[in-house]
């Protein structure tokens, strides 16, 4: 099946729910006549009534939870990317993917929130049917829209991916079954989510998820597998530096602190790498981690998913 006519049977409108009628030009209309703006060949599924985003703003590539000259190949950001050492890292995100892709291959992938790695999915995922979304176009994905209305039928996907995206949702508990419903019964959900980070993507950025915290939003579903993506030593690193810069107002001297703080704190999340598995007393005070959820349609006590937490001292 191509992507088209993946769309073509899966999607559905964000408001009312209606199955797809046809792809004109510049629309997509379902079958009600109820119709939604494409742009450039994406699809923007907005429900304004419901949503805090608005589609003059999408079309307009207004800057929201991503700003793509913060991603451009200027020479300061390459100096930053390129040449100042990294606070943190997820040394197990790799073979995190890779271990994901190999069983899905021919299967269908969701990325919510794809941003500026769309092209890292597209990479991890080539032989499965991988569609990426988010609420911008600025990096064009393949659909525009909000994940508290994912416009999908249920039990369309065989994996869901949202990768340091429900910090930025208003009501993740409303997103998590949203991801739920469109996931297929056996189907995996992949939520990667930072703990100890700072501020970001202002005003676009509302949680930090406890280990019990995330767990509980997806209860028809069992806990596969869970990982401290970046740990306490990526942390101290992040947080030092931004103390250091949160010091001074001055622009410039700002960006010198940014400069300084890189090489003052940069190697310590190497002791991380030291230090992976996943136990208890890793929940504390990681930087991010992520889990592996399997959807069994099974609903579970809040008891119950509480107990997991014990299960991470064996």
């Amino acid at each position: 099946m191509t992507k088209l006519e993946f769309l073509k049977k899966h999607l559905i409108s964000p408001s009312k729910k209606k199955n797809v009628l046809r792809f004109e030009k510049g629309k997509l209309v379902f079958d009600d006549e109820e119709s939604v703006q494409v742009f450039n060949d994406i699809p923007i599924l907005i429900d304004e009534s419901e949503s805090v985003f608005r589609e003059s703003d999408i079309l307009k590539s207004a800057p929201t939870t991503q700003n793509s000259n913060y991603r451009n190949n200027s020479l300061k950001n390459r100096i930053r990317k390129g040449v100042l050492p990294q606070l943190s890292k997820d040394f197990n995100q790799k073979k995190r993917y890779c271990d994901l892709a190999k069983n899905l291959i021919s299967k269908s992938v969701l990325v919510i929130g794809a941003g500026d790695k769309i092209e890292y999915y597209n990479s991890m995922f080539s032989k499965s049917l991988l569609i990426t979304s988010d609420v911008h176009l600025q990096f064009n994905p393949d659909l525009v829209f909000d994940a508290h209305q994912i416009p999908f039928k249920d039990a369309s996907f065989d994996l869901i991916i949202a990768a340091q995206v429900l910090e930025h949702t208003f009501k993740p508990w409303d997103v998590a079954k949203e991801m739920q419903r469109c996931t297929k019964e056996g189907g995996l959900l992949l939520v990667e989510i930072p703990f100890n980070f700072p501020y970001h993507s202002p005003p676009y950025d509302f949680f930090r998820f406890t280990f019990t915290g995330l767990r509980s939003l997806f209860d028809k579903c069992s806990l596969k597998q869970y990982e401290v993506s970046e740990g306490a030593g990526s942390a101290v690193a992040v947080f030092n530096s931004q103390f250091l810069v949160d010091l001074f107002s001055n622009r410039y001297l700002r960006m010198l602190m940014v400069f300084v703080s890189r090489f003052l704190f940069g190697w310590i999340k190497y002791l991380d790498y030291f230090n992976k598995k996943a136990v208890y007393r890793r929940i504390y005070a990681p930087m991010g981690f992520s889990m592996l959820f399997e959807k069994d349609n099974v609903l579970r006590t809040n008891g119950a998913m509480l107990e997991e937490y014990y299960n991470l001292k064996s």
